[in-house]
């Protein structure tokens, strides 16, 4: 990289980014973050550190893509002391409710229906996927309303293809990144705020690598809450509203989505690191000159040195000539 693109890049965008891998330096042992997982999936680490080491270039969140299961919380109104003090939604759930199952791989080896034989496992009963998400087969039946008036929470079950969220230093380093998702699948992303054009002080550009098309997200049971507005003990039923068979099929799909999900990874990473190399920095869309091509001091003196040539073989040519002509004449009678 040039020292000009090197001094290009804000001092605020380097500090940012040293804190940033100063925290994902820490030992996975002491490492936490607010995903359900806690910290960085193992199946993007390799494209995080290919990413981070790009100048102008600096990951802030990430998820490879998932399966899970999550149970809808109740929806609370917040006193004023618990609301100033809260600002981040703790890992394990979103506000009040609850990850039954998350999964960053394809999930094999389930869905072996109740009472079964699976050869894999040794001829030992199979776990269905109600029992590996915590479930309770139903009548298929919703419940409605309970005493209360309130509708029975719901439990969704979701899969969600690779997200990236990367800081860079300029619109000019965050072009690349842009250029490389767009070509890769990834046609949802774009820059998350246009607050980035507010100055190199302000805040440094993230664009958001994404793509909508492979989500999938299906109701697939509710939470049996008790009427009384008493808190037990006991922990409330999940029901199921779905069959077995069909918890199978979107196990099916999302492992098929799993697939073209990692391939578009391999090519958004291959894609990037062509656009955008350590050594070289981000390419600008400024054309390059074809082979041959001179500037016009170059040309100017190419063709008076082709001019000069020409009337040195010309006065050498007329000379032969008059030498040839005075040969012929001395032999003449």
């Amino acid at each position: 990289m040039s020292e000009v693109e090197a001094s290009a890049i804000p001092e605020v965008f380097e500090s940012r980014k040293r804190k940033i891998l100063a925290e994902l330096s820490v030992p996975d042992a002491e490492y936490t973050d607010l995903s359900p997982k806690g910290s960085v999936d193992e199946g993007i680490r390799d494209l995080i550190h290919d990413i981070n080491t790009q100048p102008g270039l600096v990951t802030t969140s990430s998820c490879a893509g998932r399966i899970s299961v999550f149970l809808e919380g109740r929806k609370k109104q917040p006193k004023p002391q618990e609301e100033q003090g809260r600002q981040f939604v703790a890992s394990g759930g979103k506000g009040a409710g609850k990850w039954l199952y998350v999964s960053h791989d394809p999930l094999q080896g389930y869905g072996a229906l109740s009472g079964s034989k699976s050869p894999e496992r040794g001829g030992h009963q199979a776990k269905s996927l109600h029992e590996l998400f915590g479930m309770v087969p139903g009548d298929g039946k919703p419940p409605g309303l309970n005493k209360q008036g309130k509708a029975p929470r719901l439990v969704r079950f979701h899969f969600e293809p690779l997200i990236l969220h990367i800081m860079a230093a300029t619109l000019q380093h965050a072009h690349p990144v842009l250029s490389a998702a767009s070509s890769s699948g990834f046609r949802e992303s774009g820059l998350q705020s246009l607050r980035c054009l507010e100055g190199d002080e302000g805040p440094s550009p993230i664009v958001a690598v994404r793509s909508a098309g492979l989500s999938l997200e299906s109701v697939i049971g509710y939470c049996e809450d008790s009427d009384a507005d008493a808190t037990t003990t006991d922990e409330p039923a999940i029901r199921s509203l779905v069959t077995e068979e069909y918890l199978q099929m979107l196990v099916a799909i999302s492992n098929e989505r799993f697939a073209v999900n990692t391939e578009r990874k391999t090519r958004f990473r291959e894609n990037l690191l062509d656009l955008y190399s350590a050594n070289r920095g981000p390419k600008t869309s400024k054309k390059t000159k074809p082979p041959g091509w001179e500037d016009a001091q170059t040309r100017r003196e190419r063709m008076r040195a082709e001019g000069l040539m020409r009337k040195k073989l010309l006065q050498d040519q007329a000379k032969d000539n008059k030498v040839q002509d005075t040969l012929e004449t001395t032999k003449e009678p």
